[in-house]
């Protein structure tokens, strides 16, 4: 006779232990089904593994690849779940070898200790710090690093952490560069004080001492045909210093602009100095209309248009100047052009004439730095000179 063999019996803890088992695995379909899920802990052999639902990743990638610092979410444990693509350019790497990989991997044994404090703190409360991450063929990296709890839908246990990492080789570039801008601005201000100084001293001073003796003189005047004649000659000074004052009052702030709008104000300058040259100037304004610019920016180019015709009337000899005002949403466009000797715009400057030259396009160029823009020259000896200003509207 042959025994039947009989299955096991299942004692009521392992019917139990089934039970939770198929509990955790339909709790698992459902957040999968329902998009709660973004990527998965695989056990291996080798180690955990993470993988990433297709699809599931793209409001991440959205949201951080357009941010200037590296940015992760990490498991409770350390584990890179998801990154943006600027960490990835941090520690030089594919994007896909830095997903699933322990943060601690890209920290030299020097710095293990202190990232180990800062995921420490970052399990309860938000922490910020300095380490240096290790990147393939180059120096190690310094970062300033954020890195916070991460809790999900009000709930008070913590999911994981997410990281923010800024290079501060780059940051302080970007302040160095800032720095700079800072003092060629205020180096600005103070020649304008200086010019404007030298100029009260030697003009306008001049002028108020001459109507000072003028007018001693009228108290000495033998006779009355000789004190009109010396009135008539002080009302000429007056006259003048009124023109004078009134010029560097324009230097100062271009009052026009306000009175009259950018487009007005730009031919008009453009037509004194038609009158004063002598040089024929063709303006054309296109696009919508300027008056919408930032005053800052319509100062600016009524400025870098002053200094394009300065040159002009310095060093080009030209009988033909044309100014456009190029306008449109993104941005705005000055260019100057004339029929002048043009020079070799990228030979260094020689004489006194060449340095003034370059001095003046340095300045354009300070100018449309501040604002975001740029200028541009192009020129040839003989060929004329052609100056380009552009501006982001929204830079500025």
């Amino acid at each position: 006779m042959t025994a039947k063999r009989r299955a096991p019996r299942r004692t009521p803890s392992g019917l139990a232990e089934l039970r939770r088992r198929l509990h955790v695995a339909e709790e698992t379909l459902r957040a999968l089904r329902a998009g709660e899920v973004d990527a998965l802990v695989v056990s291996q052999l080798e180690g955990e593994h993470v993988i990433t639902l297709q699809g599931a990743d793209l409001p991440y990638r959205i949201l951080l690849d357009q941010m200037y610092a590296g940015a992760v979410t990490l498991t409770p444990d350390g584990i890179i779940v998801y990154c943006n693509r600027r960490f990835a350019d941090i520690v030089r790497l594919p994007l896909a070898r830095v997903i699933g990989s322990p943060l601690a991997r890209f920290v030299p044994p020097a710095e293990q200790r202190a990232l180990a404090a800062l995921l420490d703190g970052a399990r309860t409360d938000q922490v910020r710090g300095q380490f240096a991450v290790s990147v393939r063929d180059g120096a190690p990296v310094p970062l300033s690093v954020t890195l916070a709890p991460l809790r999900l839908d009000g709930d008070a246990e913590v999911k994981g952490v997410i990281g923010v990492f800024v290079d501060d080789t780059e940051r302080q570039h970007q302040e160095e560069i800032r720095t700079r801008l800072i003092q060629q601005a205020m180096t600005a201000q103070d020649d304008e004080r200086r010019r404007i100084a030298r100029e009260l001293h030697d003009e306008t001073g001049q002028s108020l001492t001459a109507l000072l003796v003028g007018l001693r003189t009228i108290e000495d005047a033998p006779t009355v045909a000789e004190a009109v004649e010396l009135a008539q000659r002080l009302r000429a000074t007056v006259a003048q210093t009124l023109h004078e004052v009134g010029r560097m009052a324009r230097g100062l702030h271009p009052r026009i602009i306000d009175d009259v709008g950018l487009a007005a104000a730009l031919t008009g300058q453009a037509r004194d100095f038609a009158q004063t040259y002598g040089t024929a100037v063709d303006v054309r304004i296109e696009g919508p209309d300027a008056a919408a610019l930032p005053p800052i920016l319509q100062t600016t180019l009524y400025r870098v248009l002053q200094e394009a015709l300065t040159n002009v009337a310095r060093h080009a000899a030209a009988r033909n100047v044309r100014v456009r005002l190029l306008r449109d949403k993104a941005g705005v466009e000055l260019r100057v052009t004339d029929d002048g000797a043009g020079f070799d715009a990228t030979a260094r400057p020689e004489g006194k004439a060449g340095n003034q030259r370059r001095l003046g396009l340095q300045g354009m160029r300070e100018r449309a730095a501040l604002l975001g823009g740029s200028v541009t020259v192009e020129s040839r000896a003989g060929a004329g000179t052609t100056i380009t200003a552009h501006f982001p509207v929204n830079g500025a």
